[in-house]
């Protein structure tokens, strides 16, 4: 399973327009790590705009060791004309890193406080509230959302595996 993962809005609360103070930037990433342990199948895609100003290996280097081995990429970066979003432009790089990659069979959730960037598939996304990030709320539902993929990818390889009488 791969999960996309954003990080302003999610890791540690979105400050509009402004940068996120130090002290409070990256504030949920011990309960994201935390999660991810609980579920050591799942595979990790930055979809953060972050990606537009540092390397793979910079955003891998502000997670634990043993959660940015699990960090397989970035979202491709889309040429931006301005600081603006479009509607369902994060869903559309999400569905382009699947086709690119090879992953277009493999199950994933993205988890993300940008809702309006989902069109077609919101029931693969994990929202958390913008001003917030990732609280234990959100955490109770990426924990249950993981596990529902988990328990349908372990249902799909039981019924493939169990013969037919």
């Amino acid at each position: 399973m791969i999960l996309f993962l954003d990080f302003d809005g999610v890791l540690h609360p979105e400050h509009m327009g402004e940068s996120t103070p130090a002290d409070v930037v990256f504030c949920h990433l011990p309960r994201f790590e935390s999660v991810m342990r609980d579920f050591l199948a799942v595979k990790i895609v930055i979809s953060s705009m972050w990606r537009y100003d540092f390397s793979l290996d910079e955003l891998k280097a502000r997670f634990s060791p043993d959660i940015a081995v699990r960090i397989i990429g970035t979202t491709r970066l889309s040429d931006r004309t301005d600081d603006t979003y479009l509607p369902a432009r994060r869903e559309k790089e999400i569905l382009d890193w699947l086709a690119g990659s090879g992953y277009e069979a493999t199950p994933w959730l993205a988890l993300d406080d940008a809702v309006w960037q989902f069109d077609r598939h919101l029931n693969q996304l994990v929202p958390c509230t913008w001003y917030v990030g990732l609280d234990e709320t959100a955490e109770a539902r990426l924990r249950d959302a993981l596990e529902r993929v988990r328990h349908s990818m372990s249902h799909s390889v039981n019924t493939m595996t169990t013969p037919i009488t």
